[in-house]
């Protein structure tokens, strides 16, 4: 895992510096360099950067404001002489503060921050892609559905039928156990051998639903009184 990194310095000294610090590190990969603030978000606004490390006083430009103009949030490291500004990074979500003169080892302590947010941020993301997704098996395959997609699923002795709008899937499962697999409250349980998914229903009585493309399903007895109170809630 790498992170794509600029310097934005108006400091000859201190671009050299963290160019060094940059180079022993192999998990850091320089993008580009700026010693002036609007560059870099020119370069920004075309190019994704994982990591800026950002001096606060420049011309023209601060750090700060900079910031504000982002038009996408990397992380960002603070590298600055001055340490009164410390309460405005923590206010901007800054990962670091760092104050010149910058020694490598508070350099390298810096950047394990920033990659160990990378992989939370990174796992984070898997986990909402994979829970947006029932995964069955189906036709000899692993497939992931998107919940989303799910018209209603058919409960069919040891195995479901799952409708979407292109296509059905047969898969080895009891009713039971797809419904805790769904997310709550998208999906309603209306029958010993239907879940429909909410945004599908049309129109409804206490005894059927009608989902979209005028299927009709049964509303079960034993599931009216839920389903009516699920409906009106």
């Amino acid at each position: 895992m790498k992170l794509k990194c600029i310097i934005v310095d108006d400091e000859y000294l201190a671009l050299r510096i963290l160019n060094q610090y940059i180079a022993d590190i192999p998990s850091l990969d320089l993008l580009a360099q700026f010693t002036s603030a609007p560059a870099a978000l020119d370069f920004l606004e075309k190019n994704k950067a994982d990591l800026v490390l950002l001096d606060i006083q420049m011309p023209g430009l601060n750090g700060i404001d900079f910031i504000k103009n982002l038009s996408y949030k990397p992380l960002v490291i603070f590298t600055t002489a001055r340490q009164e500004y410390a309460a405005a990074a923590y206010d901007l979500d800054v990962l670091d503060y760092l104050v010149k003169p910058i020694s490598p080892e508070r350099f390298k302590k810096a950047i394990e921050k920033a990659l160990q947010y990378q992989q939370l941020q990174r796992s984070s993301n898997e986990e909402k892609a994979a829970s947006s997704f029932l995964i069955i098996k189906a036709d000899y395959r692993t497939v992931q559905v998107a919940y989303k997609e799910i018209i209603f699923i058919e409960g069919l002795s040891e195995y479901v039928r799952i409708h979407t709008p292109e296509k059905k899937y047969i898969t080895l499962a009891a009713l039971k156990e797809i419904d805790q697999q769904l997310p709550a409250g998208a999906f309603i349980r209306i029958h010993k051998s239907y879940l429909v998914g909410k945004k599908f229903i049309e129109s409804y009585n206490a005894s059927a639903v009608t989902l979209r493309n005028q299927i009709l399903l049964p509303v079960g007895r034993k599931y009216k009184e839920a389903f009516l109170q699920c409906m009106q809630s």
